[in-house]
Order: structure tokens, then sequence, then C-alpha cells
């Protein structure tokens, strides 16, 4: 089930091609997705963004027309969690390990087709689990007490220890 809340950002010049990778994303469940097509309006996006994107889904010749390696924008920016850029022909998605998935970046020869980025969402959008939050740091679950029964002969505003 994707994740409804996940930011995303479209950033190519050819406006059919943003048309298609903005269907290919709805039809897996994406609506959250602002397309851009030129650099300019693309790096104004990005830095004043209050919440990063969690996806940039880019064409490289966009940014390399302006002179900049859009791979390395994404890489020292912060407002970018995660890239999917491209330019060519050919199409793979590598596998990426579970614990290096903290920032996914790929380069692919063109743009993505329905099968890649279906795989790469997968990568990328882990499920949200309902019902359990995280603790804060330095707080570990031995610090916790946590009443497992309830008395309920007790009044609900009971004192006593």
């Amino acid at each position: 089930m994707p994740n409804k809340s996940m930011r995303i950002l479209i950033a190519d010049e050819y406006p059919d091609q943003r048309l298609q990778l903005e269907k290919l994303l709805n039809g897996l469940g994406y609506y959250r997705i602002a397309p851009v097509e030129s650099f300019g309006d693309l790096q104004r996006l990005v830095h004043s963004a209050l919440q990063p994107f969690n996806l940039l889904l880019g064409n490289i010749e966009l940014a390399s027309r302006v002179g900049v390696d859009l791979a390395r924008f994404c890489r020292v920016s912060p407002q970018v969690q995660h890239a999917l850029l491209y330019h060519s022909r050919q199409l793979k998605i590598p596998s990426v390990p579970q614990g290096e998935r903290q920032a996914v970046s790929v380069s692919l020869p063109r743009a993505p087709d329905a099968e890649a980025l279906e795989s790469f969402m997968a990568i990328i959008d882990q499920p949200v689990l309902v019902g359990l939050l995280s603790l804060p740091l330095g707080v570990s679950t031995g610090h916790l007490k946590v009443r497992r029964s309830l008395n309920y002969t007790d009044p609900l505003f009971s004192r006593t220890p």
C-alpha cells in the first residue's frame, strides 16, 4: 500500500514526458506530485520547500543544459530525500540493500516505464505501521512502566498506589 503522503517532484522539460510520469505515479497510488519544466523552477521549488521532497524524478539534461550536475544537486540538497534520474535509452533498476536505503539515488539511461517506477517506489516507500510509535532518542523500553491489566473495581480517579 503506497504512502499517500509522499511528496514527489517531476522535473522534465517535455510536457508529454511529465504527464506520462505523473500518470504512472497516479496509477501506483501517488498523488502529491509537483511537475516543473525548467531547472530554475526546480531550484526555486526545492530551496523554498518547507518540507523535503521524498522523491525527485528528473531528466538529467534539464540541469546539464544550464551547467548543473543534477545528481550532485540532489546529494547536497537536504530538501531532496531520494532521486530517480534519467536520460537516454536502456533501463534497469539496480537492487539496493535494505541497509543502504536511507537516501537512494539512481540514474537511468531513459525515462522510467511503469515496471521500473514501481520497482523504485517499492525500494523507497516503506510501509507505514499504524499504531506503532518510535520512542524518543535515549529512552529505552526498560524505563517505561506498562500497566498490563486493569482493575475495573478501582474508582476511575483513584489516588492510592
